[in-house]
């Protein structure tokens, strides 16, 4: 019985939070061919957050001083679910621009939005693409100095709600442009949504933003303890 209010109760917050998101994407997708300053950010932050709203999650953050006003980061948050993008719109205090799943942008409407407002396509699969990704990623900082860089170093969703293994590229971007690393934490999102499961729980999501991690005295050599170094703030919070 529980199971079935369960999912009567998810196909109820999909009817309302589905025409609510694609009504969203059209907004978005139309302010960004009028003006693509910080003023889209905004619209971009309030539709993620309507639309997590009608899903009956929300975001609180907690931490956001840790960042400094004005500086750019290579942001890192881990990766639960496919609310994740909404979620970090929602509650990331600052601007940002990610990288995003290639196959995402061949998705109707929401991969045009991605496009237009400028998120970068990534092929996980494909090494040398992968690379070529992280090259633009790397020419969007100096694009546009007010926004970071978010990036999900797992790679893909966890399946069971433990931290997975960190990827280097968002490590090597970092060292490249010489930004520091943002971690940001995301706690309770496993309890909401989890791989392979279209059945939604409302709740809370906790975000929390950590202090920068300094990429000075990494190099190419040494990025594995740079990333372990990062991976083990995560697990500060959200254990083992």
């Amino acid at each position: 019985m529980r199971r079935w209010r369960a999912v009567l109760r998810s196909f109820a917050l999909w009817t309302v939070a589905l025409p609510v998101f694609a009504a969203c994407c059209l907004l978005v997708l139309t302010a960004a061919l009028i003006h693509r300053g910080k003023a889209l950010d905004t619209l971009i932050k309030a539709s993620c957050r309507l639309v997590l709203m009608c899903c009956g999650i929300r975001v609180r953050t907690r931490g956001g001083g840790n960042m400094v006003p004005g500086r750019q980061y290579v942001v890192m948050m881990n990766h639960v679910n496919f609310f994740d993008p909404l979620v970090f719109y929602t509650g990331f205090p600052g601007l940002a621009r990610g990288v995003e799943e290639e196959s995402h942008f061949r998705w109707p409407l929401y991969g045009l939005v991605l496009r237009r407002i400028g998120m970068i396509p990534i092929a996980r699969k494909d090494t040398a693409r992968a690379i070529e990704s992280l090259a633009r990623a790397s020419r969007l900082v100096g694009e546009r100095p007010d926004h970071s860089i978010a990036i999900l170093p797992e790679g893909t969703r966890s399946p069971d709600g433990k931290l997975g293994t960190f990827k280097k590229g968002g490590f090597h971007l970092a060292l490249e442009t010489g930004l520091d690393i943002l971690p940001v934490i995301q706690k309770g999102a496993y309890a909401i949504n989890r791989k392979g499961s279209l059945l939604i729980r409302p709740g809370v999501v906790e975000m929390i933003v950590r202090p920068a991690v300094p990429v000075a005295g990494y190099t190419r050599e040494t990025v594995g303890g740079l990333a372990e170094r990062t991976r083990g703030i995560f697990l500060e919070l959200l254990g083992a």
